[in-house]
């Protein structure tokens, strides 16, 4: 999913980049319209000067030159005039060679359109049907522009403006950049706060340096974290009382158990059975509320720490036994997605079972599999035959009594899982022969 500030980004980027596409459409239309109307302003002026320029005398038609500007003189100049007459033409001297092929018109009509000029470059003409009453002449006057120079200025303008726009979007996408990045930072420093609260370092996020958004969401967190920590304290002193309440009842069954005995030794071992499971669990319960009491509600396993502690943990209890435990585990890999307390005794169980059967080999592996965290444990120990490797998570089910245990572990190990949604499987190991465990973290 795409981050907010990935979102605002794009989102801002592309409207800037939008606008500016839409300013420069509308500056470029509205600057040609404004050079086409300059132009046609002009040539309505010069037409009008030409007609103060024109004289009839006894008949004839002539233009005053003297009276014209002298952008008409030099050949080509870019400014150009045509008297068209019934029997003759006038024409500028900046025409030099060239006539213009133009429409006769009826008096006052007047034509504005583009044509081909000198140097075949383009020209705006106007055109306009003049009579004499006096003289009884119809004549066509045309006045021309070359565009050639009006359009390099308008490039000129446009480019300048151009440039300027995209130096100005560039500018201010790099300050939306900076300024997204500065605005998220407290968001940077909530994500890592949250990261040591899950490795245990903190037990509540700092709300002196949040701003005024955040610091509600922050103080709601801390309030459930803290609410969760009492739930969790509340949950395991009631059940360290209630392992302590069941400690003298089972005191007195015990000794109950052993006067049976001198009555029914059978009926006496199979309740000594149950009472010893039922006296392990008390146990082990009492040890679990004695190790976790001060864990934090939203600790996460963290790698490989735990890992390794774990290890040195089993090494000291099956010190009697030469055991190498190596590890391969990915560096991307900081944390497992399990309360650190569960973790612990998800993976204390496996490890101190493949530690119970391995000859001398007990191996680590953690990688990453698309989407999910493999984490594989097998050892070099005798294994399980195939048949038998559903029956190692079932409660009080052991596959070989010459080891201590109460066949609790892997049904625990199973639970957990369940309750995370980690995918369990056993088979056998490949490369150490033994019995190989894999979790598939979601």
């Amino acid at each position: 999913m795409i981050s907010i500030r990935t979102k605002l980004s794009l989102w801002l980027t592309g409207l800037l980049v939008l606008g500016t596409v839409i300013g420069l459409i509308l500056f470029e239309s509205m600057l040609r319209q404004a050079f086409h109307d300059s132009i046609i302003n002009r040539l309505e002026e010069d037409l009008e000067h030409i007609m103060l320029a024109t004289h009839i005398n006894n008949g004839e038609i002539h233009i005053d030159q003297s009276q014209l500007s002298s952008f008409y003189k030099p050949a080509y100049s870019g400014r150009y005039f045509q008297l068209n007459l019934p029997t003759e033409i006038i024409r500028s001297r900046s025409l030099w060679d060239m006539q213009l092929d133009i429409e006769p018109l009826a008096p006052k009509q007047t034509r504005v359109w583009q044509a081909k000029g000198p140097k075949n470059n383009d020209m705006q003409l106007l055109s306009l049907g003049l009579n004499s009453s006096s003289a009884n002449v119809t004549a066509t006057l045309t006045v021309a522009q070359d565009l050639s120079i009006g359009r390099r200025v308008f490039s000129e303008v446009y480019g300048t403006k151009l440039g300027v726009n995209l130096v100005m979007l560039v500018a201010m996408i790099a300050g939306i950049f900076l300024i997204l990045r500065q605005s998220f930072k407290p968001v940077k420093h909530i994500q890592h706060a949250l990261s040591r609260l899950q490795e245990g370092e903190i037990n509540a996020l700092e709300l002196n340096n949040l701003p005024p958004e955040v610091q509600p969401l922050a103080k709601t967190y801390n309030e459930l974290l803290e609410y969760t920590a009492k739930q969790i304290e509340r949950s395991r002193n009631n059940l360290g009382n209630l392992s302590h309440g069941l400690k003298t009842p089972l005191a007195v069954m015990q000794q109950q158990v052993e006067a049976l005995g001198l009555r029914d030794p059978d009926t006496a071992i199979a309740l000594q059975q149950q009472l010893d499971a039922i006296h392990k669990m008390v146990e082990r319960k009492l040890a679990a509320a004695r190790i976790t009491g001060d864990m934090l509600p939203a600790a996460q396993l963290v790698i490989p720490r735990d890992l390794h502690s774990l290890a040195n943990t089993l090494h000291k209890v099956h010190r009697h036994k030469s055991i190498s435990c190596e590890f391969e585990i990915d560096p991307t890999i900081l944390r497992l997605p399990i309360h650190r307390e569960d973790g612990m005794e998800l993976l204390g169980n496996l490890l101190d079972n493949a530690f119970k059967w391995a000859q001398s080999r007990v191996n680590v592996q953690l990688s990453r599999q698309q989407e999910r965290i493999l984490l594989y444990i097998d050892d070099d120990g005798p294994g399980v035959a195939g048949d038998e490797l559903d029956k190692l998570t079932q409660r009080g089910i052991r596959l070989d009594e010459s080891v201590m245990g109460h066949g609790l572990g892997l049904s625990i190990v199973k639970e957990i899982a369940e309750q995370y949604g980690i995918e369990l499987n056993f088979n056998h190991s490949a490369r150490l022969g033994g019995l190989g465990i894999e979790l598939r973290f979601s």
